[in-house]
């Protein structure tokens, strides 16, 4: 693995090169720079952890005649006290998700991991309406914006702002193109539990809606069947979409689970965007929320796409100025009664540097690991962060 990870090293640092003078004109490389500032206060007069994370990507695409490569490294730096008080904090990074094994501490101490990893890595080549694609990739069937029940192939974490590329499968991905604005699409990815998703999508157009159909096998377990849609009421934008899982080994009796989402967003003349959205997760119950972990990490499937059964969020943006933007999201989580607040302050300082501070508030019920009884906890955490984009 350290090999592999020197070689794509070189592979960049030689690209750059030849991409300064002009000889590979068909290759492009850009990506970002970013320091953030983590605090985590659970009380005014109580501890205050402080942690940083520096975030490099670079992305480095090829493309010539119908063919297409792309090729993204993640790099990161962690350092501070979570990672010096959290146990196996090195070993969580370094577990990859894909069938290949494509994530390495570089190094770790006691209080820091520098962890690369690589997220996409996708060779791409279309014929007419035909494209096929093939490596790591994101395959993006989602409709909302919050929780996504048709994403059989990549979930993710709403609360996750640093990660906005969001994770990617390893799979292969064959898409004909009916005409503009419909399609057929076949996917299938293995993770790293070499478990196999295999699943089809047909979208078309109906009236003023998008609407696609799914239906596939999830994780070795499931039969899946999916609706989503997307259009428009009046000025309201109006999305949904929704997944029943049938699982195999109770095919036949009435064990099957639902996952739908619902929400609306709408953009106001001066710029200002308003959305709401409601998820209900049948396969949510018998969680114990015991660390602030539980509720950030990136569900691992569609079932866990939340820990609570009964989900709301509404978020409202507004630009202040063309480069000031501030905004709030709320959520309440059934379970627990769990609240969720994140304010947010974004400035363009410059036009490749960004500045922003979020806040994220939880409020609810936590597990107690030493009395096994919940407790209600208010953590609240600040993020600093300078981003800049190359």
């Amino acid at each position: 693995m350290k090999k592999i990870f020197g070689l794509l090293g070189l592979l960049l640092i030689i690209t750059t090169g030849f991409s300064q003078k002009n000889i590979l004109k068909d290759f492009s490389l850009n990506g970002y720079l970013s320091q953030m500032n983590q605090t985590i206060i659970d009380s005014v007069g109580g501890n205050w952890i402080n942690d940083g994370l520096v975030h490099n990507r670079f992305k480095l695409n090829y493309s010539k005649g119908n063919f297409f490569f792309d090729f993204e490294l993640r790099n990161r730096l962690f350092y501070g006290e979570t990672v010096k008080f959290t146990p196996n904090f090195a070993a969580n990074y370094e577990n990859d998700r894909g069938f290949f094994d494509l994530s390495y501490n570089v190094a770790d101490g006691n209080s820091f991991v520098l962890n690369s990893s690589i997220d996409r890595f996708i060779f791409m080549y279309q014929i007419n309406k035909f494209v096929a694609t093939i490596g790591r990739q994101r395959i993006n069937w989602g409709s909302t914006f919050v929780w996504n029940p048709n994403d059989l192939f990549n979930s993710y974490s709403f609360f996750d702002f640093e990660y906005a590329e969001r994770p990617g499968s390893d799979a292969v991905y064959l898409q004909y193109f009916i005409d503009y604005d419909a399609e057929i699409g076949l996917a299938a990815k293995i993770n790293s539990d070499t478990a196999l998703t295999i699943a089809s999508r047909y979208r078309f157009n109906l009236g003023s809606y998008d609407i696609q159909l799914i239906s596939g096998y999830l994780d070795d377990e499931d039969i899946a069947i999916g609706l989503g849609w997307s259009g428009n009421i009046r000025q309201i934008t109006f999305r949904g979409e929704g997944t029943y899982l049938q699982p195999l080994e109770n095919f036949v009796d009435t064990s099957g689970t639902f996952i739908g989402s619902i929400g609306f967003d709408y953009l106001f003349g001066n710029g200002a965007i308003i959305l709401g959205e409601f998820l209900y997760n049948h396969s949510a119950g018998g969680l114990n929320i015991s660390n602030l972990y539980d509720i950030q990490s990136a569900p691992m499937s569609i079932k866990n796409l939340s820990f609570s059964k009964y989900n709301v969020v509404l978020q409202v943006s507004y630009p202040i100025s063309s480069v000031i933007n501030v905004s709030l999201a709320t959520m309440y989580m059934n379970t627990n009664n769990w609240l969720f607040f994140s304010p947010n302050f974004d400035v363009s300082v410059s036009q490749d540097v960004d500045f922003s501070l979020v806040g994220q508030i939880f409020t609810g019920k936590m597990l107690n690991p030493v009395t096994l009884k919940d407790e209600q906890k208010i953590i609240s955490l600040i993020f600093v962060r300078f981003k800049y984009s190359f």
